[in-house]
């Protein structure tokens, strides 16, 4: 996958959410979906959006979910936390959620300051099972990836545009961009040293985003994807300002900016087969519209099981009008792996 530029541009808590509001989000282990000669971390951490979200938004009430058909229909069920498996790090992330808890006042998920706070509960119960020096030593050499901001956008300031009338949208960007420093402060100082943070996608580019504006012509909203553009530059400089000025700490940008622009760009030469049930082997043929339903508006809800989909969700760069499918997470996943996350 020729992403060149993605790096040089520069599962869930069990029984609880905080004690007392959070209390039916499942900590579950994270996935083997690391290749046969995976980075060497002893953990994985993630916080985010529904980029990350393996199923947390199931244990609370809210639309953002896809715990319904025909999402996951290639996936068993939920798996069940042991000890062991929270000595391999777990899931925090919510569909929905951003940075900006006015994004999951919303949509009702968990903000990342609440994935934080989790994520405090989830260190009791590993210092338990591990001890405080080898608990240190989990958290310190785990990998800690967080991929949200793109719900902050679309929520509050494209399409329920609340945040546009308090904020121009290079300042809503630097508001953002402070939560997005505390956040990864506060993770720091919780012992978190090797951390991945990933872009806005050329959010133009999104399927609904494409009906919302551009209906007729099915073209890409060129102002969103230049408002991603800028954010992700000062994402970077963020990201390397936290780097010179947090002892021992690592940050690596995960540009997905241009891993989708290249899909979406080239999409013929990525015809590789997920599996032996996939029908097309000679790359996407779909790029402006999703797999569920007409494509243009179908995502969560809206997306079910009286929803027709395609026949082959692997020649579709999206899977609904907002998700991309899961061969272009594979894609990006594979890429992420061998040449973007720090070691």
């Amino acid at each position: 996958m020729n992403f060149s530029r993605w790096r040089n541009n520069s599962q869930q808590l069990k029984g609880k959410r905080n004690v007392e509001e959070y209390q039916n989000v499942v900590l579950q282990k994270v996935e083997a979906t690391f290749k046969p000669n995976p980075p060497n971390f002893p953990a994985a951490f993630f916080f985010g959006d529904s980029s990350f979200d393996t199923g947390n938004n199931k244990y609370i009430l809210t639309f953002a979910k896809a715990n319904h058909f025909p999402y996951g229909r290639d996936f068993p069920g939920d798996p069940q936390i042991s000890d062991k498996d929270v000595l391999k790090g777990a899931n925090f992330a919510s569909a929905g959620s951003g940075f900006d808890d006015v994004t999951s006042a919303v949509t009702n998920t968990i903000p990342i300051a609440r994935q934080l706070e989790l994520f405090k509960v989830y260190l009791g119960r590993l210092r338990k099972v591990a001890g405080e020096e080898e608990a240190s030593r989990i958290v310190g050499s785990g990998l800690v990836l967080i991929s949200a901001g793109t719900n902050d956008f679309l929520i509050n300031f494209y399409d329920l545009p609340s945040r546009r009338l308090e904020f121009s949208i290079g300042e809503y960007q630097d508001f953002v961009l402070k939560k997005v420093e505390s956040a990864l402060k506060e993770l720091y100082k919780l012992g978190g040293r090797l951390f991945a943070v990933a872009g806005l996608p050329p959010i133009g580019c999104i399927p609904l985003q494409i009906t919302l504006h551009h209906s007729f012509d099915r073209t890409c909203v060129e102002e969103e994807n230049a408002d991603s553009v800028a954010y992700n530059v000062k994402l970077q400089k963020l990201l390397l300002k936290l780097q010179q000025t947090l002892p021992g700490s690592k940050f690596v940008y995960m540009n997905s900016y241009d891993a989708l622009s290249e899909i979406l760009n080239n999409p013929s030469k990525y015809g590789k087969p997920l599996n032996l049930h996939a029908v097309s082997t000679v790359g996407f043929e779909e790029t402006k519209r999703g797999c569920c339903g007409t494509g243009l508006t179908e995502v969560g809800p809206l997306c079910n099981f009286l929803t027709p989909t395609c026949q082959d969700a692997s020649s579709f760069v999206f899977y609904d009008a907002v998700h991309p499918s899961e061969k272009v997470y594979r894609l990006a996943t594979d890429y992420i792996l061998e040449h973007v996350i720090p070691t």
